[in-house]
């Protein structure tokens, strides 16, 4: 609301519910001219409720008579409110730059300290690869076999068992692919044929992966599983 002394011309913004439903006198902080000011005529106006015919009305004591309040004092209300309504608003970005600042330090150390989160947590390694972020593991030739299947198909009397899969690399440099061995285990976990085969490709590229397959005739009948593994060059 826009007050303007009639004597200075001077204007003030103010806030109507300072004047009051009855109006207030005020005075010009400039001339120190005073008149009465009352709430504009489309200011929504407080209904009384009305009391119980059968329950007694409180008396209210005397309000002393209006005093005056000067636009200063007017104006510094409606700069208080907004003073603190800024102060919030300023606490609310402090709180979410604290939190920013907390998830840049977990990342950078996650980061930076990959190969120390893994040592204590070893199963870490599987999220580092997975984003593709190279770590330091028991893995010594930075291969890994995914995917691994079995088939078994009869043809002229004969079966023939394939075993096939996929071998990652789970480092940024490309990686020699050893040869790979295939062990038939019986129901208590012990080898009853293995054999070993080579891929034709001779390197997994960085974070890449290359299949392999490989197949048997008349596999024996206590075989019940199967297991693979890299044959480190050096052992």
């Amino acid at each position: 609301m826009i007050l303007t002394c009639s004597s200075c011309s001077t204007r003030y913004s103010i806030d109507p519910s300072t004047i009051g439903p009855e109006g207030r006198a005020v005075k010009c902080a400039k001339c120190g001219h005073k008149w009465r000011e009352f709430p504009p005529e489309d200011m929504p106006k407080k209904v009384a409720a009305e009391s119980a015919p059968d329950k007694p009305v409180a008396s209210t004591p005397d309000t002393p008579p209006d005093q005056g309040m000067s636009i200063e004092q007017m104006t510094a209300t409606q700069a208080g409110a907004a003073v603190n309504g800024n102060s919030g608003r300023k606490r609310r970005w402090i709180a979410w730059l604290l939190l920013l600042l907390v998830v840049v330090v977990l990342v950078c150390g996650a980061y930076f300290g990959r190969n120390y989160v893994v040592q204590i947590w070893p199963g870490s390694s599987t999220a580092y690869q997975y984003l593709q972020i190279d770590v330091e593991t028991q893995n010594l030739l930075g291969l890994e076999i995914h995917d691994l299947k079995t088939k078994s198909v009869m043809q002229n009397g004969v079966t023939t068992l394939t075993v096939s899969g996929v071998i990652k690399n789970v480092t940024e440099s490309p990686q020699p692919v050893p040869r790979i061995k295939i062990a038939l285990m019986d129901e208590g976990g012990q080898s009853v044929y293995s054999w070993t085969t080579a891929t034709e490709d001779p390197e997994v590229p960085p974070w890449g992966q290359i299949e392999f397959s490989s197949s048997m005739n008349q596999p024996p009948d206590e075989a019940k599983n199967v297991k693979v593994d890299l044959i480190d060059p050096e052992n």
